[in-house]
Formats: structure tokens, sequence, C-alpha cells
């Protein structure tokens, strides 16, 4: 069943005490979602790393999370001029949290910025769709540095008034 769930999430600054919640709901999506994507040792190789919760830690101030209730299920980081990180737990993909935490973040830079921008892995193509989908365009493609993955950068300008 694909229930939207936009009407039940609400969304809210991001505290440390999300970081485990967060990491955890991350390293279920990225183990089911990304080794089609990136292939299953990249996927490995980076949670290993603790590059997530490292990621929550030191741009927490720069993320909303998207709850159900009060369980986290997907957050939003903007930082300059950029959605830097969307990130919605498997389990509710479809459902209306990414579509909530995209128009969350895109209100925010709009209110700074005339275009923003995101980038996203180039095969990883539900997430180009739903980009897409939302208005954004691609305008670059590149290997990301040292790991040689594909990469899209997708820019989206402020809607006139």
């Amino acid at each position: 069943m694909n229930t939207n769930l936009k009407s039940e999430i609400s969304l809210r600054p991001a505290t440390l005490d999300d970081v485990d919640a967060l990491t955890a709901l991350s390293y279920k999506t990225i183990r089911l979602k990304y080794p089609e994507v990136i292939g299953s040792d990249a996927v490995e190789g980076y949670i290993a790393s603790g590059a997530v919760p490292k990621y929550y830690t030191e741009r927490n101030a720069f993320l909303w999370v998207a709850e159900l209730g009060e369980e986290p299920v997907g957050a939003v980081a903007i930082k300059d001029n950029e959605i830097h990180l969307m990130m919605v737990t498997v389990d509710h993909h479809r459902k209306g949290i990414g579509e909530s935490l995209l128009e969350h973040g895109e209100r925010l830079l709009f209110d700074t910025f005339e275009t923003i921008e995101l980038e996203s892995f180039r095969d990883n193509a539900q997430a180009v769709n739903f980009y897409r989908k939302h208005g954004w365009k691609a305008v670059s493609e590149y290997p990301m540095p040292e790991v040689g993955i594909p990469m899209v950068r997708m820019e989206k300008s402020r809607p006139n008034s």
C-alpha cells in the first residue's frame, strides 16, 4: 500500500540527540537501495568509514528532521545555496516524506537564493526522477573525486512570485 503520509509528517530542526536514529535509518536505506547504484563494496566501505554519524554530527545545525509521531523517518540538510542531503527511511519511500523535506528545504533556500543546487548519484534513477518531477534540471555530470562514481548536479530557480 502506498499511503501518502504527507499530512502526518512534522518537520523540526535536528538536535544531536537525532544522530543515532538518523544514522540507523541511513544505514538501512543505503544498504537496501545503494548497492545497485554504487556497488556493495562501496556501500560497506562508506558505512565502515564512520562518515554517516560524522556527517549528522558535524552538520547538525543545517539539518531538519521529518517525524511520524515521534519517530524520525527522514532528514534534509541545507547549507549555502544547496540541498546538501536528502534521506528518507526505505520503509517510507514514495509516501510524501521526501516531497515534504524537499519543499521545506527549497522554501528556506529560496528565501535567500535565486538558484539552488543539489547533487545526486547519476545512476540513482529513483532520486533523479524525483528531483526532475519537482522541477529540478540536470546541469552537469562528473565523477565523484577519488572514487569515480558518476554524479549529476541539478539546479532549480526560484519560482516567479
